[in-house]
């Protein structure tokens, strides 16, 4: 492994050509291209296959690269407003070719993106500078009923709610066929500090992953971020993913479940070791201190106000039902679940470690620049009557204004690209390592 380290710094050094000065994360076509050229070039050791289609007609392809029957599925694009694993896959592909010693005993199989019409939506801001403000006003992330890696088929009132992807439905049958020892799922955050998330334990995986973060300068985060507050703790920065008896939501006053089972429940038939590795792509400067609970419970209240005010300007729009309007939908839903954790935690006297309140910073920048800007793409999509213009000159002050204003309280600068996908490819390459 560390000779395998040393090589995949010095080719990241000179991997000029996908990381360039702009920092851009390439396309999803630009991605499929490469691997296509790679499928090309390499006939005997690659293959590139179609695997399904996307909702909106989008072909979902695969770059298989070797052939041995013990194989690791890498998976771009989960979230579609995650890119970094784009990047990721394309240097891993191009790597799995080069250096027999990486498929010694395995074969490599790279999805470059599981939801391609998520990633249309996003294609404005990924193609741009990177700046808070113009990647919300293009952002666009799925509601949970909509994202393909949360949608596995889940127990429900006695028997088993099927969600109906197309994309899942590919993912599944493709995980089904080759029955990955490993299965890799590259995902990314706005701010905070690495972690993983895996499906189980691995003897000496968790140090691995805390020391190849560390290695790129980006040490593992130290109190856990919001997603996964109260999971159980492998490791510094390490987390394992619940039980799905812990996750799936069973309100029996909803007509179907709001998220399904996720792609690490559904490989576990398989054996397999399910790996996300989770990147900051922007750096914040701002030093957060200890704090008394009541700290926490200003934030509730500050992100509660903020999603309210983006549910009422919806409502002004009038009915609104297009895939940003449930996506925001689903945002001011999972913000005040957010709000109700800060007002438990506050309740409980123990100081608030500057960590601590430093993940619930991120969270409502998070959360209240995704509501507001989804809300605003559905607003301008909307015939424009008097309330609809009305509703629309409001989202955009509010965007702007809560983009720039979290900008000066995080003072928040863009990660440099490389050292990310160092991170992801690193990671994917300890798990290999560690369950050979």
């Amino acid at each position: 492994m560390p000779g395998v380290l040393s090589a995949l710094d010095e080719r990241l050094a000179g991997w000029a050509d996908l990381v360039s000065d702009g920092e851009l994360v390439p396309s999803v076509d630009e991605v499929t291209g490469r691997l296509r050229d790679l499928a090309r070039r390499e006939p005997g050791l690659c293959r590139m296959r179609r695997i399904g289609m996307s909702r909106g007609g989008r072909a979902l392809q695969v770059l298989s690269v070797g052939s041995v029957r013990r194989s690791v599925l890498v998976i771009g694009g989960p979230h579609p407003n995650e890119p970094v694993g784009y990047a990721t896959i394309a240097f891993l592909a191009d790597l799995a070719v080069e250096r027999s010693e990486l498929r010694e005993g395995v074969s490599w199989h790279f999805l470059p993106c599981v939801d391609p019409d998520g990633a249309a939506l996003n294609s404005e801001w990924t193609s741009s500078v990177l700046d808070l403000h113009t990647q919300h006003r293009h952002f666009h992330r799925p509601a949970m009923v909509e994202q393909p890696e949360w949608t596995f088929p889940v127990p429900w009132r006695g028997g088993e709610h099927r969600f109906g992807l197309p994309e899942n439905e590919a993912l599944a049958a493709l995980v089904d066929e080759l029955e990955p020892a490993v299965a890799v799922s590259l995902h990314n955050a706005e701010f905070g500090s690495p972690f993983f998330i895996a499906s189980h334990e691995v003897p000496g995986l968790a140090g691995q992953l805390a020391a190849l973060a560390e290695r790129q300068g980006l040490p593992v985060a130290e109190a856990a971020p919001g997603d996964v507050v109260g999971w159980p703790v492998l490791g510094p920065g390490v987390f394992q993913m619940q039980r799905v008896e812990e996750l799936v939501i069973r309100d029996h006053e909803l007509r179907a479940p709001a998220f399904g089972t996720h792609l690490s429940h559904y490989s576990a038939r398989h054996g397999t070791l399910t790996l996300l590795p989770e990147v900051p792509r922007w750096h914040t400067a701002t030093a957060f201190e200890d704090s008394p609970p009541v700290a926490l419970a200003v934030l509730a209240e500050a992100v509660t106000d903020e999603a309210t005010e983006v549910q009422r300007l919806m409502e002004q729009a009038g009915r609104l039902d297009d895939a940003h309007a449930r996506a925001a939908a689903d945002t001011v839903a999972i913000t005040a679940t957010v709000a109700r954790s800060w007002h438990q935690r506050a309740a409980d006297p123990a100081i608030v470690t500057g960590a601590e309140l430093a993940e619930a910073h991120y969270s409502r920048v998070m959360l209240t620049l995704r509501s507001a800007g989804m809300a605003l793409r559905s607003v301008c999509e909307a015939p424009p009557d008097r309330a609809v213009l009305a509703a629309r000159a409001r989202l955009e002050r509010l965007l702007f204004e809560r983009a720039r204003r979290c900008e000066r309280e995080l003072r928040a600068t863009p990660v440099q690209l490389r050292r990310l996908v160092a991170v992801q490819a690193c990671a994917a390459l300890a798990a290999v390592s560690l369950t050979r």
